[in-house]
């Protein structure tokens, strides 16, 4: 990527220093970029977080990072994704004009008029534009313009737009991290929750009952794809997918299809549309978090996607679960996620990292 995470200059985050969680690591999370295949700025600092709990850190060839933190007991793998939903430039017109296809799923209706950042050369921030309204032969104005269809305007020549710009450069949502007293709104919350809260909960010094692997992997937005070599190269007994998932607790929607929703505690998912979660190992992550009185939810569903589906059926399979932060307007520049969902699944997480050497293999 080119000249990804040097250059430009980030406006300073609201941040509320008022409740105890490592803020500050997670806007360093958050604000980073990294698009599938372009996780570098995100794996430095992963990396340097690593380190502080193992030196057997390796780094495979699709660019997963594995953490060896050696114990006793099961063989489990906690798993989340570095990479972020985005945008790759395929094609700059005479004018200057970028066209952009989308890195993962993405929502057309959040994309027009938004900031994003074209990393080019250097960084350089761009505006999403179609046919104006006003001019447009649609006259109802109903109709989203595919993203396809809409340009980036970067405010600059065409000459030094194809000096700073090439085909295949990537580009990321451009807004800030926020907080208010009790959520933060941010891009790349999913997945950049899903690492917090594993280094979060090894910051706690969980007693370890298991032989742990932490991995970060990439390109999850685009099919699981780093997960896929995450079970044959580990070989584990248990795996859990850390992830922010979509929680649709907003009006207008009817409550059976709100799925997760925020303030309510983690999601622990036993179906989604490829995986059917590994229930005794799903059941034994309630229990746990019943055991220590954090509140959870279970849903069940026929949509959406996590590692745990890869690492469940990759090599010799493993016990997959997953357990997700409930996060609104997933796959968009504002995903906001509740603080006390992040801290629930942090203790969540070290107590299943405490009481897994319990939980038998048969």
């Amino acid at each position: 990527m080119r000249g990804a995470g040097a250059g430009l200059e980030i406006r300073p985050s609201l941040a509320i220093i008022n409740f105890p969680m490592n803020t500050q690591l997670l806007i360093e999370l958050c604000e980073a970029t990294g698009l599938p295949g372009h996780e570098g700025p995100v794996r430095e600092i992963i990396k340097r977080l690593f380190s502080e709990f193992t030196d057997e850190i390796t780094e495979d060839a699709m660019g997963n990072v594995i953490a060896h933190v050696p114990g006793d007991g099961p063989r489990l793998v906690v798993d989340a994704h570095m990479d972020e939903v985005g945008f790759m430039v395929s094609h700059i017109d005479s004018r200057g004009f970028l066209r952009v296809i989308s890195l993962g799923g993405m929502d057309p209706r959040v994309f027009y008029g938004q900031r994003i950042l074209v990393w080019g050369k250097k960084p350089l921030v761009g505006t999403v534009a179609a046919i104006p309204p006003h001019i447009s032969r649609n006259t109802n104005n109903k109709e989203v313009p595919e993203i396809e269809d809409c340009v980036v305007d970067l405010g600059l020549s065409a000459e030094k737009v194809k000096d700073l710009v090439g085909v295949g450069d990537v580009a990321s949502f451009y807004y800030p991290f926020e907080e208010t007293d009790e959520a933060f709104i941010s891009k790349a919350i999913d997945d950049r929750v899903g690492l917090f809260v594993m280094i979060e909960a090894m910051r706690k010094n969980p007693v370890q009952t298991c032989d742990l692997f932490l991995t970060a992997t990439v390109q999850e937005e685009v099919g699981l794809r780093g997960a896929h070599i995450i079970t044959p190269a580990v070989e584990p007994d248990f795996a859990i997918a850390l992830e922010g998932t979509v929680a649709m607790d907003v009006p207008g929607v009817s409550e059976h299809k709100t799925l997760a929703n925020c303030g309510k505690g983690p999601e622990v998912r036993l179906s989604d549309r490829f995986l059917v979660a590994h229930r005794p190992f799903s059941d034994f992550i309630m229990d746990t978090a019943r055991k220590n009185d954090i509140p959870y939810q279970i849903t069940v569903k026929k949509a959406g996607s996590t590692n745990a589906t890869a690492m469940q059926v990759s090599g010799r399979g493993t016990r997959a679960a997953s357990v997700s932060v409930p996060v609104r307007y997933l796959h968009s520049p504002s995903c906001l996620a509740y603080k006390t969902d992040i801290a629930h699944t942090i203790n969540l997480l070290h107590a299943v990292i405490e009481d897994i050497g319990a939980f038998g293999l048969d």
